[in-house]
């Protein structure tokens, strides 16, 4: 049995419902829901047909878990069905960051997506951004404050933005998606201000210079960069998706740009209107995946300007899976069998690693 997991205790809870039900619809094995309510509790049944019927709880659910060491699907003491494999529908924090990853982990059952180490490091934007720059890709330049020491001493974190950035500037939550939490500050009072609301969602906040004048561009890439699947240089290895423009945005996409109305036909533009750099974001967002060391599908962000490409952030479980980013060349049924192909071939391999040593000379007590 598949089991698709989606909601879950994160502000992009609405969003994860959509993709769930999205890809339940288009599983072609015989899937069932397993639904993470804002609580945090896991619930399975019937109902689960329309985003407001799972809004509103308004579906026939019994309360379910799994345990350590057993890769069943259970309802108090009793066992309802084997997981094959976990689908994971699920964005922001505790079901994308690698606090679920690690849950199936535990249990031995195969789940979609980036594995524990990835799924952390796309969720953090300093840590992915580091990983870029490892890597050799470009980023925006930046600098990371805590809420530690903004509480301790102000003029040593605005100190700590003048000496690398001028305003204006774009400040984030460090563990955050959705454009949820984040604000433009032209000068220090505006600056002041949106450490605040970046300190409300996390105890991290990313400073990143404002770009004057760039395209917001995104690629998918499906594969498995962990396991060596595929080279950095070698896109044949991967599914490189179409590149996508987000547009009506201004100085950043926020959520309702993101998520509200007719995204696919009004808001965004497939291919990028980037001309020739198209080529090389594709290439660059295999990189960045490759950087992260993702598996399955993820979503790679860029700002394009006249002379650069900036990666943005990497999503490690992209909205809809970033189905209508490769449009015609691939169904939503046959990348959620990729997915699902990928997720059992990495447990395969990692149950033929060791797990036992035995010392050559024996432990002795003392």
């Amino acid at each position: 049995m598949i089991a698709v997991f989606f909601g879950g205790r994160s502000c992009e809870h609405d969003i994860s419902i959509i993709t769930g039900l999205q890809a339940m619809d288009a599983c072609r094995d015989e899937c069932a829901p397993v639904y993470i309510d804002p609580d945090g509790v896991w619930w399975t049944g019937e109902g689960f047909d329309s985003v407001n019927a799972v809004r509103q709880g308004k579906f026939k659910g019994k309360r379910v878990h799994i345990r350590a060491g057993e890769n069943y699907l259970y309802c108090k003491n009793k066992k309802l069905f084997k997981i094959d494999v976990a689908l994971l529908c699920m964005h922001g924090m505790l079901g994308e960051d690698g606090a679920l990853q690690g849950c199936l982990e535990m249990s031995g059952i195969p789940y979609t997506g980036s594995g524990v180490l990835a799924s952390a490091v796309g969720m953090n934007k300093l840590a992915s951004k580091r990983a870029f720059e490892s890597a050799g890709l470009k980023v925006v330049p930046y600098v990371s404050i805590t809420r530690d020491e903004y509480d301790t001493d102000v003029s040593g974190a605005l100190k700590t933005l003048k000496q690398k950035l001028k305003f204006p500037v774009i400040v984030k939550p460090c563990n955050l998606g959705s454009s949820i939490g984040i604000s433009i500050a032209k000068n220090q009072t505006e600056f002041f201000t949106a450490l605040r609301v970046a300190f409300e969602w996390d105890d991290t906040a990313i400073v990143e210079k404002a770009l004057g004048s760039f395209t917001e561009v995104n690629c998918a890439v499906l594969g498995d960069a962990y396991y060596g699947e595929g080279a950095v240089n070698d896109c044949d290895k991967y599914v490189v998706s179409e590149t996508e423009q987000p547009v009506g945005w201004k100085d950043f996409l926020t959520f309702s740009d993101k998520y509200s109305g007719d995204v696919k036909q009004t808001r965004h533009k497939i291919p990028a209107d980037i001309g020739e750099k198209n080529d090389v974001v594709k290439e660059l967002a295999v990189k960045a995946f490759t950087a992260v060391g993702c598996s399955g599908v993820a979503r790679v962000d860029f700002m394009v300007t006249d002379d650069e490409v900036y990666v943005n952030e990497i999503n490690t479980i992209p909205g809809s899976l970033s189905s209508p980013l490769y449009r015609d060349d691939m169904a939503f049924t046959k990348l959620i069998d990729k997915l699902i192909d990928i997720a059992k071939k990495r447990k395969k391999r990692f149950d033929g690693l060791k797990r036992v040593y035995t010392p050559v000379v024996p432990l002795v007590g003392k």
